[in-house]
């Protein structure tokens, strides 16, 4: 049965995805909504992400291919290191890593690494920690 509505749920394609260049490898940014957006990480072997964490944005991040070793703690990890330590573990293909906001993470490509990205709350500025790359020091 139709019910006539003023605004029909819909579905689309995009095509605007966007490639950024990381000193780690690259970033492709795909579209979503509803405060919903993916992502997709390609780092080259030897190559980290900052340690940071994300003030509001939660995230998933699984690991297409390659192996990785995850760096991550919870929201309070880093005001108490001895009751609430960083975790390091080895990612395989298949595996993800669940980040809710304030909690710290780094990723480390033990070989060439493809990685999907979902989080929400796109506009969400990062806070990184530490970075190989001197961006921890203006928050880029």
């Amino acid at each position: 049965m139709y019910v006539d509505k003023k605004h029909a749920k819909s579905a689309w394609i995009s095509s605007s995805a966007t490639t950024e260049e990381k000193p780690w490898g690259f970033e492709t940014r795909w579209s979503g909504f509803s405060g919903i957006h993916g992502k997709t990480l390609f780092i080259r072997k030897g190559g980290r992400t900052s340690l940071k964490y994300n003030t509001a944005k939660t995230e998933v991040l699984m690991l297409r291919s390659g192996s990785a070793e995850a760096l991550f703690g919870d929201e309070l990890s880093l005001n108490d290191p001895i009751g609430h330590p960083m975790k390091k573990e080895k990612m395989l293909s298949g595996d993800t890593l669940l980040i809710q906001s304030m909690c710290p993470y780094r990723i480390t490509a033990l070989e060439d690494c493809e990685i999907f990205e979902i989080g929400d709350n796109a506009s969400d500025k990062v806070v990184r920690l530490e970075d190989d790359y001197g961006r921890a020091e203006n928050n880029e």
